[in-house]
Formats: C-alpha cells, structure tokens, sequence
C-alpha cells in the first residue's frame, strides 16, 4: 500500500509537472500570439493613418489648385470682356496648367482659341468643358455653334436637340436649330426655330437678324427692312453694326434704292471684321450688282491677302476684271452715253426707263461707274444670273 501510494504519488507529481510546463508552454504561445496581433493590428491602423493623412494631403493640394485655377479663370473671363484676348489666353491657359478640372478655363481658352483661328483646339477644350460642366446647356450650344461653323451641320443639331431635350424653352437651342436650317436654305423650318426663340426672348438681336435675312431670300424686301428698323430703336448699336448695314444695303437694293444701298455697303465694308470671308464676298457681289465697281474692287482687295487660293475670291477678281475691261470698252462706253442712248430709243420710238437728265440710272449711280450690259446682273442672293 505505502509503495502503491508513494507510486501514485509520484506518478501525479510527474503528471501535474507536465501539465504545468504545458499549460506555461500554452500561456506563452498565447501571450506571444497576442503580442503578435497586438503589433499587427497596430501596423494596420498605422497604415490607415498614414493612407488617410496622405489622400487629404493630395486632397487639399488638389483643391488648393482648382481655387487658383478658378480665380485666374474669373481675371481671363475680366480680360475677355475687356477684349484684352492675349491676356484672357494667357490667364486661361495658366488656370489649365494648376488644375485641368476646372471646366470654366477650358471654355475660356476655347474661347479665346477660336478668336484667333485655332478651331480644332477649340472645340477639343469645349467638348471637355462640356464634359466637366455635367452638360452645362449654354456651352453644348456654344460647341453647337462652333461645330457648324466648321460645317459639321449633324454635330450642331444633335446639340441643339440635346438641350431642348431637356429644357425646351432654351432660346439659345431654338436659334442654334435654326441656324442649321438655314445653312440647308431650309427658310421655312430656320424661321420657324427662330419665331421660338423670340417666343422665349423677344429681345434677340441675332435672331431678329436672320429672320430679316430669310425674308430678303425670300423676295420681301420691305418687311426685312421693318426688322432691321425695329433692331435700330431698340439697339442704338445696331445701325453701325456690320451685318446689320450688309443686310440692309442688299435690301434696299432689292427695292432699288441704290444710293442708300450704295451708302449702306460701304459702311458694311469699312466695319466687317475680315476674318468674316463668307459676309465680305457677299458684299462684293452686292456692290457689284448695284454698279459699285471701285468699292467692290476695294473691298475684295481686303481679302486677297489673306484668302488668295479661296476659290470664290478668284472668282470674284476675274468677275470685277471682266466688269473694268468692258467699261474700258470704246464701244460699251459710246452705248452707255445718255445722249447716245436717248438717240438710239428715239430712233425705235422707245424711252430710255433707267436715263436720267443728269446722266445717272434711276438708281441714282453715275453711269461712268456702272455696268449696263445685263450679262453682269446678280439676282437678290448675290449670284449671278
């Protein structure tokens, strides 16, 4: 028995020996397991920190960058509206250089771009203007009218389109709309796109323009006349305005009105900007057609130096050639003699309708500078017949 027990007893000596260099071994894996996560966790929440800490650094760099871009974006807007275009370039072009985000720099060197001739620059950093806006309405119309000056005439309409999708009651769409029209002479649908814009803006100059313009393409003269007039008492400025005087000299022509007429192109000749090439070969056609040979040759000579292969341009030059080589014509200039003439109707029993005493045509232009032969007539659009 004392053996048994001295046995057992050693037996659960040993037994509890192990158990309690087991348990220590567990107590340590644990006490280092935790010590493990503990340093784990703590890297990991280190590492969050840190990360956080970073993107609001870059956060507050990006946002301190898109301010300065759009406070100088607001002095290039300052510039524009002073018509300082170098310094609004400049302006807008360093707020893109900060900050790429701000879609108010983009439209402005847009903008500022197309002033001065770089088209396709300028509708890249109007589309992404566009795009930055969330499809601001006023520059999807602006990239819509740039687009159809380029000729993408589908491009314009889908913009047009777009806005009024969206706001129907848009003037500056209906008019967009409406300048697509009358780029296909489409002179129905263009007036009606126009009559809703006025619906939405009574006051809208450029609209009121085209609408006079359609009505002088379409054979009513006098009521393209009472637009223009009405344009006047509203807008001071509208009677030195260049296309305004061009409209109104075609118009008048129409109605035989040739001195006014006369007068009214040469003041649209010393006004029109001469990047506008499609309005000054449409006013040499027109000084043309009245007998204003010298005017029309001076205002051709605007264009040739910067449009000289311009298809047009040559063919208007050969035009007033051939005008000056008839006038220099003994032969033309013996016909074109009132006392010659009154002679020839006499002999046929005729009168003479366009013969004045003072030798002048019933449109008041001297004949010394006018074409009678009917070979060099254009019709109301500025074409020749």
């Amino acid at each position: 028995m004392k053996v048994r027990s001295r046995c057992a007893l050693a037996g659960e000596w040993i037994h509890g020996q192990l158990g309690t260099m087991h348990s220590l071994k567990l107590r340590q894996g644990r006490f280092e397991l935790n010590i493990s996560l503990t340093l784990t966790g703590v890297l990991l929440a280190m590492t969050c920190v840190l990360s956080v800490g970073c993107r609001t650094f870059v956060q507050q760099k990006s946002n301190s960058q898109l301010l300065a871009a759009r406070q100088l974006s607001l002095r290039g807007a300052a510039a524009m509206q002073r018509s300082r275009q170098q310094d609004a370039e400049m302006l807008f072009s360093e707020a893109l250089r900060n900050s790429p985000l701000d879609e108010r720099a983009h439209w402005g060197y847009a903008t500022t771009l197309w002033q001065r001739g770089d088209r396709q620059r300028a509708i890249e950093h109007m589309r992404e203007a566009v795009r930055l806006s969330g499809r601001n309405p006023e520059y999807v119309v602006q990239l819509g009218e740039m687009s159809l000056d380029v000729g993408d005439r589908k491009s314009a309409r889908e913009y047009a389109l777009g806005v009024l999708t969206v706001n129907h009651k848009n003037a500056d769409a209906w008019a967009l709309l409406g300048d697509t029209h009358q780029s296909e002479r489409d002179w129905s649908a263009a007036e009606e796109c126009y009559n809703r814009a006025l619906l939405e803006r009574s006051d809208f100059p450029r609209v009121q323009l085209s609408v006079a313009e359609i009505n002088r393409h379409t054979g009513q003269p006098k009521r393209a006349l009472a637009i223009l007039d009405r344009m006047t008492d509203l807008h001071a400025s509208a009677s030195t305005d260049p296309e305004v005087l061009l409209i109104r000299g075609i118009a008048l022509a129409d109605l035989d009105r040739g001195i006014e007429a006369a007068e009214s192109l040469a003041l649209a000749s010393e006004r029109l900007p001469i990047d506008r090439v499609d309005k000054h070969i449409q006013l040499v056609h027109a000084q043309h057609r009245i007998g204003e040979l010298v005017p029309a040759r001076m205002t051709l000579g605007r264009l040739i130096a910067s449009n000289s292969i311009n298809p047009e341009v040559v063919r208007l030059q050969s035009m007033l050639d051939m005008s000056f080589a008839h006038l220099s014509d003994p032969g033309a200039q013996r016909a074109r003699d009132p006392s010659f003439l009154a002679d020839q109707s006499g002999a046929r029993g005729t009168s003479l309708p366009n013969a004045t005493p003072n030798g002048s045509s019933k449109l008041g232009i001297p004949n010394s500078t006018r074409i009678a032969s009917p070979m060099f007539t254009g019709d109301s659009n500025g074409l020749l017949r």
